[in-house]
């Protein structure tokens, strides 16, 4: 796996760059996951059967329970690797010296009673997913830098690249001891500085969101879970046990970017497995994910260009919750909604007569914890642009025309909308699917702009008319417009 891309990244700069190379590696990893399936099912000693387990100190057994198991989904399993294997190594960081690291081991006792942790502060624990580490994830470090700005927490990363790696199968084995690692340590936090697991919060990418629900599991109450881009490949439609679910931590939340951007082999889920789930853009094709690879290189170097150049898609959920935690000029709200489709036509604007049906995505995600429901998880949708700070203001426009009392016939044309806010003029061609403005109908539509309007100074309204009928009076009556802000929320 991947040796297309080793190519690339150590023996030449165009090789990077190399249509063919490129579609080869789509290739690989569009057959990835079943090419491994197929040759482990014919190995017997690999093929983990259901009710073979393995013991750990301090951590329990795995066991390949039949929840493990799925013909299609999870057609083959491992047993995990030993814990000296996967080596899972905590570093703590704190806002007095955010550049430097305290390592943990919950075999050292009195280190971590020496550290500098703040049992009153929260402790926000970070784990990376497949093929990643604090040293080529630059993303582990920018959260963490990030998170360190926004408030006084305790965070502490989580590098489990030694249990990461290839056959992807025996990483989703492994991810179940990084788990058990973590709330072994939250377990020794609590007994050794006082670390309540309520005031504890797990962000986990790809794998290391299932990592995180196995931690939660295990714990009686974390505190909250953020899913970023949980991963698809043998977790989506297993068993709650299996993967990330609502009961693991008193609030879960997840970002999906990556449901179905790669024919065959979407990396993240689609499937909603928390007490909220965002989809930005639908959680597929995310805007900015079609830059170029020299591009790519120019802004974020080779490693991390590789990176975007496989899985922009999967990765822009760790940036937009990054992006969340700091920016204050417009807040992400998300709204739920029955369809992406409705969601794009303004049909989704309100937060419910109690506040429900809204949310903001990122770090604040929480305030939605009051709504919870463990057995019934929300889809939200929002819309992102594709480059930083990726937010944007979005708006829902409703034109009501009325019913004139003479008998003038319905027209032809669109509408045209000029918004002068403080800080912008938005100028807004507004369509109907049929090109009919029909007198007495209401039209609803989602305005998005990069640029903040401000406050909204004047509203000119015109239309144009499609009509070659020259002998006929060309007017259209309106009845109102209301213009609604979607980046708050309401306060009820």
């Amino acid at each position: 796996m991947f040796t297309v891309l080793y190519t690339c990244l150590f023996l030449s700069l165009k090789c990077v760059l190399s249509t063919s190379l490129k579609n080869d590696l789509i290739s690989e990893l569009r057959l990835f996951d079943f090419e491994t399936s197929s040759r482990f099912q014919r190995d017997p000693i690999q093929n983990a059967s259901i009710g073979s387990k393995k013991c750990m100190d301090d951590l329990g057994c795995f066991e390949v329970t039949k929840d493990f198991f799925h013909p299609i989904y999870r057609p083959v399993n491992f047993l995990p690797q030993d814990r000296s294997t996967i080596d899972t190594r905590f570093f703590l960081y704190m806002r007095s010296n955010p550049k430097e690291h305290h390592e943990l081991h919950t075999s050292e006792p009195e280190e971590i009673k020496n550290s500098l942790l703040n049992p009153e502060h929260k402790t926000v624990f970070i784990i990376h997913g497949f093929f990643d580490s604090r040293y080529y994830g630059k993303w582990l470090e920018m959260m963490k830098d990030n998170l360190l700005l926004n408030n006084d927490f305790n965070v502490i990363i989580v590098d489990w690249s030694k249990g990461n790696g290839a056959p992807y199968t025996q990483a989703t084995a492994n991810s179940r001891v990084v788990g058990a690692e973590v709330a072994f340590m939250i377990k020794k936090l609590q007994e050794i500085k006082g670390v309540s697991p309520m005031n504890c919060h797990i962000i986990g990418h790809s794998l290391g969101a299932h990592a995180a629900g196995y931690a939660g599991e295990r714990l009686n109450k974390l505190g909250r879970i953020s899913g970023l881009d949980p991963a698809q490949p043998y977790f989506q439609y297993l068993p709650p046990s299996v993967r990330l679910d609502p009961t693991d931590a008193d609030f879960v939340d997840n970002i999906h970017t990556d449901s179905g951007s790669f024919k065959f082999l979407p990396l993240g889920m689609i499937q909603p497995i928390g007490h909220v789930d965002f989809f930005p853009n639908n959680g597929m094709s995310q805007p900015g994910c079609g830059h170029s690879v020299i591009h790519s290189i120019l802004l974020e170097g080779l490693i991390d260009a590789a990176r975007r150049f496989i899985s922009c898609n999967h990765q822009r959920a760790v940036d937009y919750f990054m992006y969340s935690i700091n920016y204050r000029k417009a807040l992400q709200v998300a709204y739920q909604c029955s369809s992406w489709d409705d969601y794009l036509n303004g049909y989704c604007a309100e937060c419910g007569n109690d506040g429900s049906r809204c949310a903001i995505l990122g770090i604040q995600a929480d305030q939605y914890r009051r709504f919870k429901n463990d057995s019934q998880p929300v889809k939200m949708f929002l819309t992102t642009t594709g480059s930083p700070p990726f937010w944007e203001y979005s708006y829902q426009v409703k034109v009501k025309l009325r019913r004139p009392n003479e008998n003038f016939e319905d027209k032809k044309g669109n509408m045209i909308l000029q918004l002068q806010g403080s800080s912008n003029t938005y100028n807004v061609h507004l369509l109907t699917k049929t090109g009919n403005l029909i007198h007495g109908a209401t039209y609803t539509y989602l305005i998005r702009n990069e640029k903040q309007l401000g406050k909204l100074r004047s509203m000119k309204f015109s239309w144009e008319s499609s009509s070659w009928n020259f002998f006929k009076k060309h007017a259209l009556f309106l009845d109102y417009i209301t213009i609604k802000s979607m980046n708050v929320i309401d306060e009820r």
